[in-house]
């Protein structure tokens, strides 16, 4: 595999843009640099071609903005339509009273609506209502939730971020409800907002999710969940559509235009309606148009019979093929398998001087020189067949016998043929 193009532009990238890339998950520090494509060019269906002309399978899907496919006709047809129109108007357009009702036909808590364009601006709007309506300023967050102060305060990546921003946002674990009472008890009366990825790689257990709505409810705190991830990948109306447990805010982004720029906060009236008294939460781009466009036109695609059943049947059949091997191959002590079907992956552990970093670099490695784009956890789209599945579980046949072998060296390092990934975002 010729990478002689990635590291040009590598190169050029490296004195020019911070991390060499816009988003941190897309750097070549998620990838083995030398080893795995730094850039890509273009995308079609399910693939992925890189500056050198390499094809790959993408189960990365643009971190999971992806859902339909790459140029997925319909989609594209709706944003050209558009174009013709207008992108940005000195008004608002009609797309957006169209979206924002299509929104509330489908999500179960949506109300009313209001769009911005990242899912970090979604999660800080919801933030910002949640603390107008309680009149508190603690939040307790669970999950990833974005670059914003008030999140990335809370992790290791807190530098720039004022201590006494930092102060107002408390962790709890999840599938852990004796964590959030505790910080309940430890500040009574001053949580406004409870904020959590419903399901990110563990599902909830013991009615998580419904003691949680409970206990906010019960303590006087707006639940938020985060969707920007799980929001139109697991079915239509979000994560708390399929555990049947409605937040009071919810935000979306990613897969909601098919990888255009859009996010948004949904939620009950009497929440949202503060929008128009004193919480400001307004930008500049927030009803433009392509993206909205292409939002209704990925929704249409996503409401057609067999859509999600496909999703399923795709990272079902990896896990279970997948489970297979690692078992056969005796990998079990240092691997397992995470998430849920159509948001599934492996996950490592340290085993002697071997770290899970230093597994998942290996494993990574061997998958990408077969053609498969992945950083662990796979997304999956309504372009992928079974066989693009089938092509996955060959290669990862290949690359788990290379992971036998370092096994049994205790050392990944004579097999590495590119640096080891580097994750940039810890969290406390």
């Amino acid at each position: 595999m010729k990478l002689e193009n990635s590291g040009k532009w590598l190169t050029r990238a490296k004195s020019v843009i911070p991390s060499a890339s816009q988003t941190y998950s897309k750097s070549y520090k998620y990838y083995c640099e030398g080893a795995a494509p730094a850039f890509l060019e273009s995308g079609e269906g399910s693939t992925v071609r890189d500056v050198d002309g390499n094809e790959y399978v993408d189960f990365v899907l643009a971190l999971g903005a992806i859902i339909l496919g790459y140029r997925h006709p319909q989609v594209d047809q709706a944003i050209r339509n558009q174009l013709d129109r207008g992108i940005s108007f000195s008004q608002p357009h009609r797309l957006e009273v169209e979206l924002a009702e299509k929104l509330i036909d489908m999500v179960p808590c949506a109300e009313m609506v209001r769009f911005v364009k990242n899912g970090s601006d979604a999660t800080t709007a919801a933030i910002r209502l949640a603390r107008a309506y309680t009149g508190r300023d603690l939040v307790a967050c669970c999950g990833y939730h974005g670059f914003h102060d008030w999140y990335i305060g809370s992790t290791s990546n807190h530098r720039g971020v004022p201590d006494v921003v930092r102060s107002l946002t408390k962790t709890f674990k999840y599938n852990d409800i004796a964590s959030l009472e505790q910080l309940y008890d430890q500040y009574p009366g001053h949580i406004g907002a409870v904020i959590m990825e419903p399901i990110a790689l563990d599902y909830p257990e013991n009615d998580f999710l419904g003691r949680i709505r409970d206990l906010t409810h019960q303590k006087g705190s707006v639940l938020i969940f985060d969707e920007v991830l799980s929001g139109f990948r697991l079915c239509l109306g979000g994560a708390h559509q399929y555990f049947n447990v409605s937040p009071d805010l919810c935000t979306f982004g990613k897969a909601l235009a098919n990888g255009m720029p859009l996010s948004a906060v949904v939620g009950r009236k009497d929440i949202m309606e503060l929008i128009d008294r004193e919480t400001f939460i307004s930008m500049t781009f927030g009803g433009e148009t392509l993206s909205l466009a292409a939002s209704l036109a990925t929704l249409a695609v996503l409401e057609r019979k067999g859509t999600y059943p496909h999703l399923w049947r795709l990272g079902e059949t990896w896990l279970w093929e997948t489970r297979e091997l690692i078992g056969k191959k005796g990998l079990t002590p240092i691997m397992k398998i995470i998430g849920p079907a159509p948001h599934s992956g492996v996950a490592f552990s340290n085993v002697g001087s071997i770290t899970a970093t230093d597994w998942l670099s290996l494993y990574q490695q061997e998958l990408v020189s077969r053609g498969i784009l992945t950083l662990g956890i796979n997304n999956y789209c309504l372009a992928h067949t079974m066989e693009d599945v089938q092509k996955y579980i060959r290669a990862m046949d290949k690359a788990l016998d290379v992971l036998v072998q370092a096994w049994e060296k205790g050392s990944v390092e004579p097999l590495m043929r590119g640096k080891r990934i580097e994750p940039i975002f810890k969290r406390n």
